[in-house]
């Protein structure tokens, strides 16, 4: 998956844009007359939340979890309309084009890689693991993922309804089709609209042109410092050149890890493992125009199978309440300065903790991961505080004080919330004792 460096300068590629033939350009007229394009492609700093990744082998939305941050390059305004780059046309209009096409799909079909880097028992060596999926959506909200073995043969294949919050797995090798009320949903939109989203908000620099199976294709890059993970991180979009369609997406983009040329890549795998980490997926071969018949949608299991129901995950006030005390335990006794993803543990030092082994970690660090690992498993795709406010709690009723409280002192607040239904405020202390608290008591103000 490499690219091709851009082999012109800046300026250069502005004289193509406009094709004036090695005219004069007078680039600050470009802009003026280009203001609204420039504005549309000029993000500013945000920190939304696409969906993030966490275990390989659990479901779509870790993948997609992944955080987002700042991003710098050269404007995607000019990019977007390069002769060499496809056939001469307005920017704007290319952008607009890509823009309904991802935001109106009514059926779409792509494949995934997911990579893994996987280190020997001994904690010496390490190789890269790949795993296939094939993918399709249907509008409103439905999803299908068909799970690969290394031979290309279904594994299990699973149906998510984002509009119902359901899903359904099927195994076929067991004969055995698990049904879940889900915690985590994709909602109405569809798989690539977060991709439209970073496009529009996100500067991006051209990386270059690589062939893929669907053609010539331009890779864009948005590359950022994601502050909450102390991370640098990125995504490439592939761009088919005359097109202008979304083709292919890689997270994190090939600056980061590049499946082709890591030195892993070229070691032989082993028959045992310490450790597996995920480091990156490949969305590939995406077509948008789809033709997707309902019965690949149906939550309807095969004859014979036998059929287990799961109820809507639950995270109860005490095990949310004892997820604070670990944090304040596993921050050497003192409460984080924010309780709510990604701040309550970044990713880089839940990693550092994995690739210790088992033994080299403290009791605190094993039982966070064996915390977060239960949460995930339990199918809930974020951490307790998060999980238990979006749930119980009153929306915008949650203030947290936490920052700097000592674990034990039972006269300073942690934070607090109101449970649906209910008129009064819940307060956790230092100690973790819960107090029922009236609104006119609490030390700041609050919405009613």
């Amino acid at each position: 998956m490499n690219t091709d460096q851009p082999d012109n300068k800046l300026d250069q590629l502005i004289h193509a844009a406009i094709g004036r033939d090695g005219a004069p350009f007078d680039f600050q007229r470009w802009k003026q007359e280009h203001h609204r394009e420039i504005a549309v492609f000029q993000s500013e700093v945000q920190h939304p939340e696409a969906k993030a990744s966490a275990l390989l082998e659990r479901r779509r939305r870790m993948i997609r979890t992944l955080k987002l941050a700042v991003a710098a390059a050269i404007f995607v305004g000019v990019c977007l309309g390069l002769p060499h780059l496809g056939r001469k046309q307005d920017s704007n209009t290319a952008f607009a084009q890509m823009a309904e096409q991802i935001e109106k799909a009514k059926a779409v079909t792509w494949k995934i890689t997911f990579y893994t880097r996987v280190t020997s028992k001994d904690g010496k060596r390490t190789w890269i693991e790949t795993e296939e999926r094939d993918c399709a959506y249907k509008a409103p909200g439905l999803y299908r993922d068909v799970f690969l073995d290394k031979n290309g043969q279904i594994r299990s294949w699973e149906i998510t309804d984002g509009v119902n919050e359901r899903e359904i797995t099927m195994y076929p090798g067991l004969k055995k089709a698990l049904v879940r009320e889900m915690a985590t949903m994709h909602g109405r939109q569809g798989p690539f609209v977060w991709v439209m989203e970073q496009m529009k908000k996100r500067d991006l620099q051209w990386v270059g042109t690589k062939q893929a199976p669907a053609g010539r294709v331009n890779v864009f890059r948005a590359a950022f410092r994601d502050e909450g993970n102390n991370r640098d991180w990125s995504y490439d979009f592939w761009v088919h050149t005359e097109t202008k369609q979304l083709v292919a997406l890689q997270v994190p983009g090939s600056d980061i890890f590049d499946p082709e040329n890591d030195p892993a890549s070229k070691n032989a795998p082993e028959k045992e493992a310490s450790f597996y980490q995920p480091i990156c997926f490949f969305d590939h071969d995406i077509r948008f125009d789809a033709e997707l018949d309902d019965s690949l949608f149906d939550f309807t299991p095969p004859a014979g199978y036998a059929v287990e129901v799961e109820g809507r995950p639950e995270v109860t006030e005490e095990e949310m309440v004892a997820w604070l005390g670990l944090l304040a335990e596993f921050y050497e006794g003192t409460f984080p300065d924010n309780a709510i993803p990604p701040f309550d543990v970044s990713v880089d030092r839940v990693n550092a903790i994995h690739d210790k082994a088992k033994e080299e970690r403290t009791p605190i660090e094993q039982r966070l991961l064996d915390a977060q690992n239960r949460y995930m498993m339990a199918n809930i795709n974020e951490m307790p505080v998060a999980y238990f406010l979006r749930e119980r709690a009153v929306k915008d009723s949650f203030r947290y004080l936490g920052k700097g409280v000592k674990l034990g002192d039972k006269d300073r607040i942690v934070c607090w919330y109101r449970l649906k239904g209910a008129a009064i405020y819940r307060v956790v202390y230092g100690d973790l004792s819960v107090k029922d608290v009236a609104a006119d008591d609490l030390p700041l103000p609050v919405e009613p």
